[in-house]
């Protein structure tokens, strides 16, 4: 069978489920995980409104160029449950609050849906699919005060509760085949101090992200080449362009996934099978992939998860037991 055949014939769904035992034994910072970037765009809509983390220049210009502005702020096209059917198991999430409501919202410079529906969706498949890890990264906050964060985790904490896999002090311990057994399927990272409030989350130095802030393909590939990782944490890579002002302003008809996601899936997609999983060694040129994230996850036929997913094979042609053991 071809490595495209098998590639196609991967079970999106299951696919945690359906690794081979001894990467079920691989701790879960050393295994290639897909997932999406700004998650929960797909929620913006035409009555969103703009958002706390808006930059001043959408402020001045959502009034006449609303449309332009949503074409550029929305990053997926389908919604979480929908997202995990397709293989993603990381959610990049930014939430914000709104005047005159006690509610949390995701967001991208404009307003992107109450976030229990999507969280709810979330719950649901994993219940579903006990052989499943999800990993919430609440990436962003704005207009939050102690009292929002307060808010939100203890509405987290009750969500999953048990099925949280709790902060550890080693995290060579947190395998699949691990969390199944304690029937924990749910990392939940929190980029905010708060985090030290509850042992239940995950600190963000366990789970770096850095930005690319790249707006072209050779020097995001480059950053993706080139970005260091601790051998004892996980890492994101983010396989995104980030349009600048002035590149939209060059591209004013267009929308991100023309000119932003479908480059990277042309360009850099065919590139990731250069990378490899596994643990990060002293002295080597590149850093081993972890989660990678990427925008509209659901172009031709989910391409992106079925190549991330098929990097863990890599991981079979080395002494397994050896080196996570």
């Amino acid at each position: 069978m071809s490595e495209t055949s098998k590639s196609d014939n991967i079970d999106l769904e299951n696919w945690m489920r359906d690794l081979p035992e001894q990467l079920r034994n691989v701790p879960i910072i050393y295994l290639a995980i897909p997932g999406s970037h700004d998650s929960m765009t797909y929620g913006i809509t035409r009555s969103s409104g703009l958002a706390p983390d808006a930059e001043p220049i959408l402020k001045r210009l959502y009034p006449i160029f609303e449309g332009t502005i949503l074409r550029w702020t929305i990053t997926q096209a389908v919604d979480s449950y929908q997202q995990l059917l397709l293989g993603m198991r990381y959610f990049d999430l930014r939430l914000a609050t709104k005047t005159g409501s006690d509610d949390f919202f995701f967001c991208h410079g404009v307003y992107a849906g109450e976030i229990s529906q999507p969280l709810n969706q979330i719950k649901e498949y994993i219940n579903k699919h006990p052989y499943e890890v999800v990993i919430l990264d609440f990436q962003h906050f704005y207009a939050f005060t102690p009292d929002d964060h307060r808010r939100l985790m203890r509405y987290v904490l009750n969500m999953f509760g048990p099925q949280l896999v709790p902060r550890q002090a080693d995290l060579n311990t947190v395998t699949l085949n691990a969390m199944h057994r304690l029937q924990q399927q749910v990392i939940v990272v929190y980029r905010d101090r708060a985090v030290y409030a509850t042992g239940e989350f995950w600190q963000p130095q366990m789970l770096p992200s850095p930005w690319p802030q790249r707006d072209d393909i050779n020097g995001l590939y480059n950053f993706m080449k080139q970005v260091r990782r601790h051998p004892g944490m996980g890492f994101v890579h983010q396989a995104v362009l980030t349009p600048t002002p002035a590149f939209i302003l060059f591209r004013w008809l267009s929308n991100l996934r023309e000119k932003c996601a479908k480059p990277v899936k042309n360009e850099i997609y065919p590139k990731l099978s250069e990378f490899t999983p596994g643990r990060p060694v002293a002295g080597e040129d590149k850093a081993p992939v972890n989660v990678i994230i990427a925008d509209f996850i659901e172009m031709d036929n989910a391409t992106f998860s079925k190549t991330v997913i098929k990097l863990n094979l890599k991981l079979l042609k080395t002494d397994i037991s050896h080196s996570y053991g």
